[in-house]
């Protein structure tokens, strides 16, 4: 009877480790030096989200997920305490953009900030041909983070002796190649419901797990994000990665099924003036997370038969914008710096002023999207117009009497916007095809 018992214990026990063990996926984004909030556009994020997204939105419908575990890491800049509560906060900003973007409840979220991951770096240096590779990778095996003395207070530790080994050499080639990469990357690791191939979902390779390793209710199971860098066990964090850990690799994320649009080109029309029945089309070309490309251009050429009444102008302005605190391509700010140059006829019936002028300034905006390809954009623009204009009156007969040549230097707005922006080409499908 008691043998029994104990091989059906030993039964739920195996069913309930397979039932949650099985890694579905790891990916990996990145946060600027000093920032705690998720920035889409920086390095590959908006990808690399874009497809755990679907991923977990894929899993969650067939009911195949088992927990959901955020790792954030930090670079050795700044203090400890600093670190550990700077990743704290990068898993709650990354975890609230998956619980709003999948709708995935909160609980099924463990949170693993990590502080410095040790480990990460040791795993960089060994792959390198950095200098004193050896001798830094003996400090961080057996450097202890944190040395305190008899009182609590921190007296030594494993950066402070990084930073004075061989005059600081290595730490500035590592701050210079690795830091970056480890700078508050997050990983998220799926565990999924065992009963059906990951690779029939569309998810991608399933993750081996480690021989040796516990239950994800005890101690974590380490795999590797896309990077090819094995992220450690929870209870290793500051001590190095061993070899028999299982890699995931970039094929993980090979069958994905295609991602939201990822937008390059954009074409817009400034409804202030079309109203004031100047048609106007901008073209803005995304060349990368920061800067853009803008060209916008302005005509309305209307004339009234009684006595002329000419509204006649015509208008094109190049401008660069630099884009900030974005929330995805966009969406967001931006400041810009543009030029332009147009002439005009403009007459009311009694007196005319025809010309052309030249222009530059100083351009601000805001654009945020209402539909999957549809945006709104507000922006002004300062700067200083110079225009020549003659000066005329018009007579009977279609003559005019030319009255004057002037000049005037403007400093002031220059522009005002409200635009209906149509975001195209989409970069997700295949290259030259448009949506």
């Amino acid at each position: 009877m008691r043998k029994l018992l104990l091989l059906l214990w030993m039964s739920v026990s195996v069913c309930e480790m397979v039932y949650a063990q099985q890694a579905a996926d790891v990916t990996r984004v990145y946060y600027r030096l000093g920032y705690r909030t998720l920035d889409t556009l920086y390095r590959d994020n908006y990808r690399a989200l874009q497809r755990l997204v679907h991923l977990i939105g894929d899993s969650w419908r067939l009911r195949e997920i088992d927990s959901l575990e955020v790792w954030s890491y930090a670079s050795p800049d700044g203090s400890m305490m600093m670190n550990r509560r700077l990743t704290q906060l990068r898993s709650d900003s990354l975890v609230a953009y998956l619980v709003r973007r999948t709708g995935l409840p909160e609980t099924l979220f463990r949170k693993r900030p990590d502080g410095v991951g040790w480990g990460l770096l040791r795993n960089m240096v060994a792959e390198s041909d950095m200098p004193y590779r050896e001798e830094v990778l003996e400090m961080i095996d057996c450097t202890p983070e944190c040395i305190c003395n008899e009182h609590g207070r921190m007296v030594d530790g494993l950066k402070k002796r990084l930073m004075n080994l061989r005059g600081g050499e290595p730490y500035l080639y590592m701050s210079k190649h690795f830091f970056p990469d480890l700078r508050s990357a997050s990983a998220v690791m799926l565990y999924l419901k065992e009963g059906r191939e990951t690779q029939e979902q569309g998810v991608g390779k399933e993750c081996d797990i480690k021989s040796d390793a516990p239950s994800p209710t005890g101690q974590y199971i380490a795999v590797s994000d896309t990077s090819g860098q094995t992220i450690p066990d929870a209870g290793t964090i500051d001590k190095p990665v061993g070899t028999n850990e299982m890699s995931v690799g970039q094929e993980t994320v090979a069958g994905i099924a295609e991602t939201e649009p990822l937008h390059r080109l954009a074409v817009k029309t400034n409804l202030l003036y079309d109203v004031l029945l100047m048609p106007s089309l901008e073209v803005e070309y995304r060349i990368d997370d920061r800067w853009s490309v803008n060209l916008e251009g302005d005509m309305a050429w209307w004339k009234r038969k009684s006595k002329h009444k000419y509204y006649q102008l015509a208008m094109i302005s190049p401008e660069i914008r630099y884009w900030f605190k974005t929330r995805e391509p966009w969406h967001g700010h931006y400041i810009g710096a543009f030029v332009g140059g147009g002439w005009y006829d403009l007459e009311n019936g009694k007196r005319g002023y025809q010309g052309e002028g030249v222009m530059t300034g100083l351009s601000y905006g805001y654009m945020w999207p209402v539909t999957r390809c549809l945006s709104f954009e507000a922006g002004v623009g300062i700067g200083y117009l110079h225009t020549k204009y003659e000066e005329y009156l018009p007579e009977s007969g279609g003559h005019y009497l030319y009255q004057q040549t002037s000049k005037t230097n403007y400093i002031g707005p220059l522009k005002l916007k409200f635009a209906l922006v149509w975001r195209m080409w989409d970069l997700n499908k295949k290259k030259g095809g448009m949506q």
